[in-house]
């Protein structure tokens, strides 16, 4: 029998020795003891039976019953492994054959215990690693061929290419590459879904597959781009297949219910004569599929001699572009973003700038494309993200922030797998705290691969970094899907700021955006701000921040310091307008009207506007906030019931009455319905009831003024009690987290980490480490230093949240640059902790 029985704690050695038995009896994994003295088997826990599919008690007969279990294949190899390494230290994979004949794949490890160079105790330990291997076989699968289409993607055709050259080479045979690009399919999307554009790529990929010939290779390049390599097996002809590909591409795709169709342009280069490497080939056939596209579409061109002449043009600009990386011909300008609330420098963007030597300041607009076509927009983005940092973190150093820095994205730093680690270099690297570093992405970026976006900007978020949506409302996403991903801010795009004061659409889309986003726990920003009636009703519609050239330029470093140091800011009248006298607007085609109304109503104390029709109304009506507004019915260009309806869109809250002497019941019912006017009012008017009128509108105005304050003050005092009351929370929960930390780590054991050969971490039931074996301190480089850290400290928070708070008792992880199965087990069922041991199985080699 076992050694290892439950008997009450009499010693510290026996408490070790209690746990140990704890965990063993709980581990998923087969683990075993040998005596050396005896050779026989002195324990095996019950995982044995499980892994393994046979007792343990025919284990405590015969120490080598478990190479019963072993594929017949795999014994000879694996006896060899056991005679070389008798006392530990083996660690091999092999298959083994269970009852039911089905193969599984067991990875299996030895250990010495005991003092000295000679063990008194050899321990073994395996798992079974079959559903790793499987993971690891489709991982291979889906970073080698698309997912949608099951075609190979752009690296594995690629691999297929060059090979094919080779052989073509060999054969001093002619080869075609065609570049394949579907024509508006951008289209399909817009109008029929996402769902409908991919399952028509599925079926096109098919019916292109069908088409291919013995020796023809075939491959999804990426978005609605195919690459066909033709080869001369039997005969090339080059034309003919491009125009069959056409036409196939033509015809109607049939996509749940719904009759779907696609155009396709094609770009050829042809080798040997256009390019004998595979990277060559590829870029010309894509330089000519661009050709096809500029000709309208719908057709096919070879590589040619211009496209060559541009192809070198792009060449040279790319050039230019790595040498201007070496020399520092980059600059920075910063455009200052301003607080709506007080007017003062909350931050800047950061805008890449090209110092040419020759050509002088070049905007980005000029060179972005041809610096992210040729991949440097990695290695130069990462440079405006250092320099932005650096420079803010040199302003806070000499009190003039803190403020945040804002630095865009790109598409390809999103896709790039080690963005995270880069944000976290750049930030420990210029000391600035993320909390002031802001990365703007475009809403294009953020609908391609929706799930790894996702995921990759929560892991931003969690160093502490500000997220936000640029140019938002020029894409197709909405704040309803937005609030999907972990954002900050939305911008508004200057499309819409531009219009504010005299298009109700974009006035009335800007305010949603504002209300929503507010309603998402999102800032907004303004951008594209030039003009103080633009600033003023952003003001009024509660936008949080604004930046533009009615505040500032995009300026340099320098320019942008002095502004800090004189405290530039948004003039106060603006941020909190002082008391003024009400405000009437009269609007009338009649002069004599406009006249007498101005002559009665003189001595009430109103600053009286006067417009003669309803666009120069709207252009008082940007430039001054106005209470009451009085307006004639029938006017020339625009009525008085279609200005006030206008009206009512850019300023809500004003007072809007129709003093006419014609009535036209259906117009002015409906607005009137609509809240367009207040009242309508009928000439010739008596002097003592108009201005009864006018004076009730104004005490509606007042009231209806002093309501919006009130609230606005509410809400103000509602979210700083929530703030102070998360505050009090968080100081709670950080006193128990000290408590149950010091109560905790006195019942964990470090005897029983060490006795294991992989790396194992013991944490509380708050997730805090509080120890560790030594395998867990060189893997992860700490000595130590690590003991009282959160978990998600080490470990990917996405593991942590499955392991600690979902139950989930494995999954696999990624770590310096080693794939681990990470597996957690209960403890503390015979003591008064509480907490899990995490496991980490590798599962590739180190």
């Amino acid at each position: 029998m076992p050694p290892f029985t439950h008997v009450p704690c009499t010693g510290p050695s026996d408490a070790v020795a209690e746990r140990i038995a704890q965990m063993a009896e709980f581990l998923p994994e087969s683990l075993w003891l040998v005596d050396v003295a005896s050779r026989q088997v002195i324990y095996a826990n019950p995982a044995y039976e499980k892994v393994w599919g046979a007792s343990r008690e025919s284990l405590y007969q015969d120490r080598h019953d478990w190479l019963q279990q072993v594929h017949p294949e795999e014994q000879q190899r694996l006896r060899d492994a056991i005679r070389r390494r008798p006392h530990g230290g083996l660690d091999i994979r092999f298959r083994i054959l269970t009852e039911r004949e089905e193969v599984r794949w067991l990875h299996m490890k030895s250990f010495a215990i005991g003092d000295g160079p000679r063990p008194h105790t050899i321990g073994g330990i395996a798992f079974d690693v079959s559903d790793v291997l499987a993971a690891e076989a489709r991982a291979h699968h889906l970073t080698h061929f698309d997912g949608l289409t099951g075609l190979p993607n752009r690296n594995q055709f690629r691999e297929q290419l060059v090979e094919a050259l080779r052989h073509a080479e060999r054969r001093q045979s002619q080869a075609a590459l065609l570049c394949l690009g579907l024509d508006g399919f951008q289209s399909v999307n817009e109008n029929l879904g996402y769902r409908i554009g991919d399952a028509a790529l599925a079926q096109l990929a098919q019916r292109l597959r069908r088409d291919l010939r013995g020796g023809d290779l075939l491959g999804r390049l990426g978005g609605d781009l195919f690459g066909l390599l033709l080869t001369d097996e039997g005969s090339l002809d080059i034309s003919q297949a491009a125009r069959r590909l056409i036409d196939l591409t033509a015809t109607s795709l049939e996509v749940e219910g719904s009759d779907v169709y696609l155009g396709a342009s094609l770009g050829i280069a042809v080798y040997p004569s256009d390019g004998t490497s595979a990277d060559q080939l590829l870029y010309r056939a894509e330089t000519a599929l661009h050709d096809a596209k500029q000709h309208g579409g719908g057709t096919f061109r070879f590589f040619e001699a211009a496209a060559n002449e541009r192809l070198r043009s792009r060449q040279q600009t790319e050039q230019a572009l790595r040498l201007a990386v070496q020399e520092n011909q980059f600059v920075l300008h910063y455009q200052p973003k301003v607080s709506c609330n007080n007017g003062t420098i909350i931050g800047a963007e950061a805008l890449i700038r090209w110092q040419h030597p020759q050509h002088g300041l070049i905007s980005p607009a000029e060179f972005i494309q041809a610096m992210e076509e040729s991949g440097q927009v990695v290695a130069v983005g990462r440079w405006v993200m250092h320099q932005a940092c650096l420079q803010a973190s040199r302003w806070h150093a000499r009190g003039l922030g803190p403020f945040s820095v804002a630095v865009n994205l790109s598409a390809r730093q999103l896709r790039e797998g080690n963005l995270v680690q880069q944000v976290r270099q750049v930030l420990e690297e210029t000391g600035l705290a993320a909390r002031w570093l802001e990365l703007e992405l475009t809403e294009s970026m953020l609908m391609e691969d929706v799930e790894e976006t996702i995921a990759t900007l929560g892991e931003l978020r969690a160093l502490g970094v500000r997220l936000s949506v640029d140019d938002f409302g020029t894409g197709y996403s909405s704040l309803s899907y937005l609030k999907r991903f972990p954002l900050d801010a939305v911008k508004v795009d200057r499309s819409f700021v531009q219009d504010i004061v005299a298009d109700p659409n974009d006035v009335s889309i800007t305010r949603a955006v504002i209300t929503m986003a507010h309603a998402l726990q999102m800032k907004v920003i303004a951008e594209g701000v030039e003009t103080e009636a633009q600033l003023a009703l952003l003001i009024a519609n509660r936008c949080d921040e604004i930046q533009g050239y009615y505040f500032s330029r995009p300026v340099p470093a320098e320019e942008m310091e002095i502004m800090l140091e004189n405290g530039k800011t948004i003039p106060e009248d603006l941020i909190h307008p002082r008391e003024r006298k009400r405000t009437l607007l009269l609007v009338d085609d009649e002069e004599n009207i406009l006249s007498a109304m101005k002559r009665l109503l003189r001595k009430e104390g109103y600053d009286i506007r006067i417009a003669s029709g309803g666009e120069e109304g709207l252009k008082l009506l940007a430039e001054h906030p106005v209470d009451v507004i009085i307006s004639d019915q029938r006017m020339p260009g625009m009525t008085g019931v279609e200005f006030l309806r206008r009206a009512k869109v850019l300023h809500p809250e004003s007072i809007r009455i129709v003093l006419s002497g014609y009535t036209e019941l259906q117009s002015v019912t409906s607005a009137i319905n609509e809240g367009a006017i207040y009242k309508f009012l009928t000439k010739p008017w008596d002097d003592e009831q108009l201005k009864e009128h006018i004076a009730e509108a104004f005490h509606q105005k007042e009231l209806a003024d002093e309501n919006r304050r009130l609230s606005s003050a509410v809400q103000l005092a509602n979210r700083e009690l929530e703030s102070a009351n998360g505050r009090l929370q968080q100081l709670l929960e950080e006193r128990e987290q000290r408590i149950n930390r010091n109560e905790t780590a006195l019942d964990v054991l470090h005897e029983v980490l060490e006795i294991l050969p992989w790396p194992l971490l013991g944490v509380d039931d708050e997730g805090i480490i509080v120890t560790m074996n030594g395998q867990a301190e060189n893997l992860l480089g700490s000595q130590g230093g690590l003991l009282g850290e959160p978990l998600d400290s080490v470990l990917p928070p996405a593991t942590c949240d499955l392991l600690l708070r979902q139950g989930v008792k494995e999954t696999p992880l990624q770590l310096r640059e080693r794939t681990f199965l990470a597996r957690s087990h209960s403890l503390g069922l015979a003591s008064a902790g509480r907490g899990l041991a995490i496991t980490l199985m590798p599962t590739s080699p180190s």
